[in-house]
């Protein structure tokens, strides 16, 4: 085993007898049609990231765009970027300084205040006006992107700022003599057209190993700008890296044991990248050759096919029903067969807590994002409701999207929000059902014969046709000619019309089409009783 996995060399699926177990592993498998990135912990998949030709992403993305709307009663514009929609700018997007919570602390180092703070957004913009803005969440559904006047450039180790003088650290280095270390090593280094963030995987880096990214960060800047005077608005000055390199560059440290790759010309990518990014642990990312897929082999493809259902077993017995809508994402905690076991206070606990558990892991694995309902069972004792809120408290460290959460209520609901940068997993994955149109539900037979009776009554009173031809789901047919067609004959007797019926297979269940049997003309719409 030794020999065969060491570093910098092949591996083929023969060669492994099973998946590797550690601490993070990361997948890319690549086909022509798609790239998937997958991240496993401790062998299990946690993560997953989805790149195709047509998805473009957007988010970090910067553009020269134009103001074509000023909304005071909203505080926001809408700005053209170049996209099918306008870009949404909200003034605290504008004015001000950008939020951030995630690595302000406790000694006062907070970033000084600008000129245009608490100026309205019609003080700040006027239509027609051309401005630099950043993609900070992708367009989903009948919205379009979220756009940001604060502009950032994301390295390994620091986020670098234009425009402000902040520095800031991670809020995961609770070390006050850390911190104020680190902040006067970025201000000796820094330049002073920029503020900087020191990342979590950047705590324990060198002097060196800053410098050199701030040579890189801001030589982007530099980039951008002078693109930005090249070009007319709306106009794309700054591309963000494609899905690997923003994995890696996020995801990449210590703790990987090993990236993945099925793809000799993907390999040969990542590993360039990684020789400018960490040269020192190039050997980690190693081409996989084996018989078996690169999925298959580590045991996840089943595992992502779950990421569909909207029943999620949990591990000891219980389970978690997801259902997503517009406006917020919807989970019910079920025991399943636990209840039956004589301790039931004991069994809903532990299900509550397996389920606190899981929901952070489906947060991440299908990016749920905006408002989250989680219904757990209901529980008598405020220590147990105590433990559960802590568990999921713990399970959420993890995430690297800010979320928040209520403690649960007197119903058993917690309320989570959480931040989404692109378009949801499932949905984008999947398209909506064309029989029930996003509904989750068909209509019964009778349901539809009610429909077919109402458009006849309604269709004879506006014409006075008496032959026509139905053509109908197979199973509608089966249904309406059962017991000597007594269905039929109703129809016929009720509305004074001859009817012929014909199967269309390619029909959803629920849909109807009518003809006129004389001309052969369609007459579907001749009525609105759809």
């Amino acid at each position: 085993m030794e020999k065969a996995i060491k570093r910098g060399g092949r591996v083929t699926s023969n060669q492994l007898n099973r998946p590797l177990k550690s601490k993070r592993e990361i997948l890319i498998n690549v086909r022509p049609y798609e790239k998937r990135i997958a991240i496993l912990e401790d062998g299990r998949l946690a993560e997953i990231v989805y790149e195709r030709p047509e998805s473009n992403r957007l988010v970090g993305n910067i553009y020269k765009g134009v103001v074509n709307a000023v909304l005071p009663g909203l505080q926001a514009a809408f700005v053209d970027i170049g996209l099918e929609k306008a870009g949404f700018l909200h003034v605290e997007d504008v004015a001000g300084r950008p939020n951030l919570e995630d690595y302000d602390d406790d000694d006062g180092d907070k970033p000084a205040p600008r000129q245009d703070e608490g100026k309205t957004i019609d003080q700040l913009l006027k239509t027609g006006q051309e401005i630099l803005v950043q993609v900070t969440k992708e367009p989903i559904s009948t919205k379009g992107p979220r756009l940001t006047a604060h502009l950032s450039f994301a390295g390994r180790f620091l986020v670098c700022m234009p425009g402000t003088d902040f520095i800031g650290v991670s809020k995961k280095s609770r070390d006050p003599q850390q911190r104020r270390t680190l902040k006067k090593l970025i201000r000796d280094l820094k330049s002073p057209e920029c503020g900087y963030i020191v990342r979590t995987i950047g705590l324990n880096e060198t002097e060196n190993e800053f410098a050199i990214q701030m040579k890189q960060l801001e030589s982007k800047w530099e980039a951008c700008k002078a693109q930005s005077e090249l070009v007319q608005a709306p106009s794309l000055v700054h591309q963000e890296s494609d899905s690997s390199e923003t994995t890696l560059r996020d995801y990449f440290s210590e703790d990987v044991d090993a990236v993945w790759i099925d793809d000799k010309s993907e390999h040969k990518t990542v590993v360039s990248f990684l020789k400018v990014l960490s040269a020192n642990m190039v050997d980690k990312v190693k081409l996989y050759e084996g018989d078996l897929s690169l999925f298959d082999h580590f045991g996840i493809e089943e595992e992502l096919e779950k990421t569909f259902a909207r029943r999620v077993q949990l591990k000891r017995g219980g389970y978690l029903i997801i259902d997503q809508t517009e406006a917020l994402v919807s989970i019910d905690v079920n025991t399943g067969g636990k209840v039956r076991g004589r301790d039931q206070g004991k069994n809903i606990v532990e299900t509550n807590i397996d389920a606190a558990w899981e929901v952070a892991k489906q947060m991440r694995l299908r990016d749920l994002g905006g408002l989250i309902v989680v219904d757990f069972i209901d529980m008598d004792s405020e220590e147990d409701k105590e433990n559960v809120v802590r568990e999921f408290k713990k399970a959420i460290r993890i995430d690297k999207s800010p979320v928040s959460f209520s403690n649960l209520s007197q119903f058993g609901l917690m309320e989570i929000t959480r931040k989404r940068v692109r378009p949801n997993v499932v949905k984008e994955q999947s398209n909506v059902c064309p029989t029930c149109k996003g509904d989750g539900y068909i209509p019964s037979k009778e349901t539809v014969v009610g429909s077919v009776d109402r458009w006849l009554r309604r269709f004879r009173a506006k014409r006075g046709e008496k032959d026509i031809t139905m053509a109908l789901h197979p199973e509608m047919i089966t249904h309406v000619v059962e017991n000597r067609g007594v269905i039929v004959k109703y129809w016929e007797r009720s509305h004074n019309i001859r009817i012929q019926l014909v199967e269309d297979e390619n029909s959803n269940f629920s849909e109807f089409r009518i003809f006129s049997t004389g001309s052969g003309d369609e007459i579907t719409q001749a009525t609105e009783a759809r």
